[in-house]
């Protein structure tokens, strides 16, 4: 049976009472998997007690409450005619002819309240299914507030009033009829707390997220990860940040599968400067394999950087670089580059300048990777190569590049340690054309020519 069939055969077997129901007997005995089957009952019961002191807003009336009013409600039958009708709607729903089962159903001749609002209560489900929502929200509204129908009747169309308001994201609205059906009800009913708090969030009632999200957790006999969530956003959107973490510690506890939550939670540490928690939280994410975006490993190197552990910070960009996990762009390369960098792994700096200089192809960036290669090349005395990534530095240099004279002098200082003097001398030289280095390039050059005379080399 299709949903919408549910929706109808639902209303009218409960409606003109065309079902039956029987009842196995009990066995004296129980089973070892019933008895365990009791105590998990029990212990969601004990749980569920938990949450009497989280205040909804509302008051929800008890069981005994419930079946008081129960008793009390009257019990009404729709007249023969409008039974009839509603019979030979039905026939024609069964057969696809919904528009006829509809247009029969509207022209019923209905003079009671209770025939009203039977018949509203069954077209409403009937225009549901047919998946127009506002006809239906219209005709449940009118059942609803007639409050004659009987008990089971007067709930199922209040909870499908609320869920299509929902679905609509007539959010005040849905939020009334949730609570109507909970006060009428009594029924703790999880999903119904969840989709109250979502409206809430929706209208940016944040305040009232929180009583009904923890109400949903207490009342879930299995960890959901909806109501966290929801709460998450919540104390997100009122910048509670702490309590916000309070409860992703305890949705990781209960749902340590929950992948996205350990990234979450290690960036929520490092905003609250709670930064060893931070690393120790997304560190071990990344070792169970829990990261997944290019963010997430991006953020794991900046907190590996920030407490001072380049190499690490320099892998893990370089790993997700060359498996795509991170886009490939010069800037995600230069970091990479910068924490080798940092962490005196200079020629794999260099690789990484590399891959960032051809990656780009905006000549002043490359001019920059190609200068700051260089630099880490000269700091681990690698001076030929250091010498090739200067000259390509000066080669993507724009006209009028101000900081060319300290590439010249950087350029000089990598001949003189490679011994070519001479091309030092010539660097020098260029270095002095740019006023703010030429008074050390003329000593630089001069030292130059000394010490290549004392080793007897002839410029």
């Amino acid at each position: 049976m299709t949903f919408k069939h549910a929706i109808i055969a639902g209303a009218v077997a409960v409606g003109l009472s065309l079902s039956s129901v029987s009842f196995a007997e009990e066995n004296e005995e129980m089973t070892q998997a019933e008895i365990e089957q009791q105590q998990q009952e029990e212990a969601f019961l004990q749980r569920a007690r938990r949450t009497d002191n989280i205040d909804v807003g509302f008051t929800i009336p008890s069981q005994s409450e419930v079946q008081q009013r129960r008793d009390a409600r009257r019990n009404q039958a729709a007249s023969e005619r409008v039974g009839r009708r509603i019979m030979q709607a039905f026939e024609l729903y069964e057969e696809d002819d919904i528009q006829g089962a509809i247009e029969l159903l509207e022209g019923a001749n209905t003079r009671s309240n209770y025939d009203i609002a039977y018949v509203n209560r069954f077209l409403g489900n009937m225009y549901a299914a047919n998946e127009q929502s506002d006809r239906a929200i219209e005709l449940l509204t009118e059942a609803v507030e007639l409050d004659i129908l009987g008990f089971s009747d007067q709930a199922a169309a209040t909870l499908l009033l609320a869920n299509l308001n929902l679905q609509e994201d007539n959010f005040a609205e849905a939020i009334d009829a949730y609570r109507e059906w909970l006060q009428f009800t009594g029924d703790m009913d999880p999903d119904v707390f969840v989709r109250m708090a979502n409206s809430h969030l929706e209208l940016e009632n944040y305040e009232q997220v929180i009583p009904l999200a923890r109400k949903a957790i207490h009342y879930m006999p299995e960890p959901n990860r909806n109501p966290y969530v929801l709460q998450v956003a919540a104390f997100f959107e009122m910048q509670q940040l702490g309590n916000a973490i309070n409860v992703l510690e305890e949705g990781v506890q209960r749902m340590p599968n929950e992948k996205r939550w350990w990234s979450q939670l290690g960036m929520l540490y490092f905003q609250e400067e709670q930064f060893d928690r931070g690393l120790a939280t997304m560190e071990l994410a990344y070792l169970a394999g829990f990261l997944e975006q290019q963010n997430d490993f991006r953020a794991l190197a900046q907190m590996y950087s920030n407490s001072l552990i380049p190499f690490r910070a320099a892998e893990v960009m370089r790993r997700h670089l060359e498996s795509g996990d991170i886009d490939p762009t010069p800037r995600n390369w230069s970091i990479a580059a910068s924490s080798y960098h940092a962490a005196r792994e200079f020629s794999r700096a260099n690789d990484m300048y590399v891959r960032a200089a051809d990656a780009s192809n905006d000549r002043s960036e490359q001019y920059d990777y190609h200068r700051r290669r260089g630099n880490s090349l000269l700091l681990g005395s690698e001076y030929a190569e250091a010498t090739r990534a200067f000259n390509a530095a000066v080669e993507a240099a724009a006209s009028g590049e101000d900081s060319l004279g300290r590439v010249y002098m950087s350029l000089a200082e990598a001949h003189f340690y490679n011994e070519r003097y001479r091309d030092a001398v010539r660097a020098a030289e260029n270095a002095a054309r740019y006023s703010d280095q030429r008074r050390n390039a003329e000593s630089w050059g001069q030292y130059i020519r000394d010490t290549a005379e004392r080793r007897g080399v002839s410029l």
